[in-house]
């Protein structure tokens, strides 16, 4: 649960610093002269930080959903019947819903 707290923190931080970096962007833009060249340069390393920071968020939600896929299947696997049982009440409430007309 940790994990999870800690990944949303980060997308929550990357986001916001994506933000900060289009807010600076449309500044850079919107100057003119000599001090746009020095704006793009720094906006240049700006994205580049935060294309790291979001690709590092990446690979740590990929490895806690797998790792949370191998315990969905390691449990299905010691528990057939139980996740056959659980699929088919999914399926028969999700029929149900469905299936239902609104008046």
């Amino acid at each position: 649960m940790n994990s999870n707290s800690e990944t949303a923190s980060a997308s929550n931080q990357a986001a916001e610093d994506l933000r900060a970096l289009l807010q600076d962007a449309e500044m850079a833009l919107s100057g003119a002269g000599d001090m746009a060249e020095e704006k793009v340069a720094e906006l240049r390393d700006r994205l580049r930080n935060a294309l790291d920071k979001g690709s590092g968020v990446y690979k740590r939600a990929k490895a806690c959903a797998q790792v949370k896929l191998g315990e969905a299947d390691d449990y299905v696997r010691t528990h057939p019947y139980q996740a056959i049982g659980t699929a088919v009440a999914v399926g028969a409430i999700i029929g149900l819903l469905i299936g239902r007309r609104m008046p």
